[in-house]
């Protein structure tokens, strides 16, 4: 462990995560094959990640929250198009 002085908040590196494969997803859903098998799994990690940057904001060890939040909102964006679109694809 490092020692860090108190009240020290460092970088937001699961929110900005969150928010890059975020926008990856949401690129790679609008391409037919790519969306079931690349978006669905990077949306889901986008959300994962951006809870867990949330919940670092709440505890106080990031400083940022917005980007988590915007992976958060990505992530389930990009979920419910893969849903639309493999629904679409397979009727």
């Amino acid at each position: 462990m490092r020692d860090e002085p108190p009240g020290h908040r460092g970088g937001g590196w699961a929110g900005e995560y969150a928010l890059v494969l975020g926008v990856v997803a949401l690129v790679c859903a609008l391409v037919p094959v790519v969306s079931d098998l690349v978006a669905g799994p990077l949306g889901a990690v986008a959300i994962v990640l951006g809870l867990v940057g949330v919940r670092r904001h709440q505890a106080g060890r990031d400083r940022r929250v917005a980007p988590a939040i915007l992976g958060v909102v990505l992530g389930t964006l990009v979920l419910c198009v893969v849903a639309i679109m493999f629904a679409a694809s397979h009727t």
